[in-house]
Formats: C-alpha cells, sequence, structure tokens
C-alpha cells in the first residue's frame, strides 16, 4: 500500500474550497460524526486527507506540540500540465515556477493555505522516465 499523507489544516473548510479552486474533488462521506476529516482526490485518484489540526491532535495526542506544516513536498502526477499550471496559478502562490529537472520532467511547485508545497508534473512524462517504473 503507497503512503496516504494526512495533512493537518487549521481551516477544512477554508483548505477545501482551495483545492477545489485547483480542480480537486474531495469526499467527506468517510467522516465519523463530529469528525473533521476529508479525502482529497484528483481526476479521481485519492491523494491525500485533509484532518482539522485540532481534532488530529485529538486523535494522536503525540502531535500536540507540532506545528502545521513540514519541510517537504509531496508530488502530482497530471494528465495535463498546462492546463492545471494556468488554473492552479491563477488560485495558488507558485512558489518555482515550471521548470525541468535531470530527468527532463516539466515540473512547478506551489504552496497550499497551510505551507505544504506540492509539486506537480506531467504523468505521461514521468511514466516515460527512468521515474516511470515508481509512478
Amino acid at each position: 500500500m503507497p503512503f496516504a499523507p494526512c495533512l493537518s489544516v487549521k481551516d477544512t473548510a477554508a483548505s477545501i474550497a482551495f483545492y477545489k479552486q485547483l480542480g480537486f474533488d474531495v469526499d467527506s462521506s468517510t467522516a465519523s460524526p463530529g469528525d473533521d476529516i476529508h479525502m482529497l482526490l484528483y481526476q479521481g485518484g485519492f491523494c491525500a486527507m485533509l484532518y482539522s489540526n485540532a481534532d488530529l491532535k485529538d486523535w494522536l495526542p503525540v502531535l500536540a506540540d507540532t506545528p502545521i506544516g513540514f519541510a517537504g513536498m509531496f508530488y502530482l502526477a497530471v494528465d495535463d500540465f498546462d492546463g492545471a499550471h494556468d488554473r492552479i496559478s491563477r488560485h495558488a502562490e507558485i512558489i518555482k515556477d515550471t521548470d525541468t529537472d535531470h530527468t527532463g520532467q516539466r515540473m512547478f511547485y506551489f504552496r497550499d493555505p497551510d505551507g505544504y508545497v506540492i509539486g506537480v508534473n506531467d504523468q505521461a512524462a514521468l511514466q516515460a522516465s527512468d521515474l516511470g517504473k515508481y509512478a
């Protein structure tokens, strides 16, 4: 099973609205009553969970002193790189614009409202590269 990221967020409604503007879908049907957790999907595929910071810290008290965000990033492979860039750049802070890495991948990076960094790359180019066996 691949890693299933759970992003601790200040305001789930704000995060949901932000990600929906970027073309993501959100499924909240798995949450128990009073549980502020939501599944984040892109083009029908699972990406991460969005979890209220307060609820997450109740669930795992060991995280009580941990700030929101982290030093790292997530990657999202998309079918329409240029379309994704156009849509995301209208609604999010692009922190590193389109660049080509050592594998020939075009990528750009944006930051969400809680400081998480997401790198976006072209799904077809990723699968055709040396990294394709991991995609």
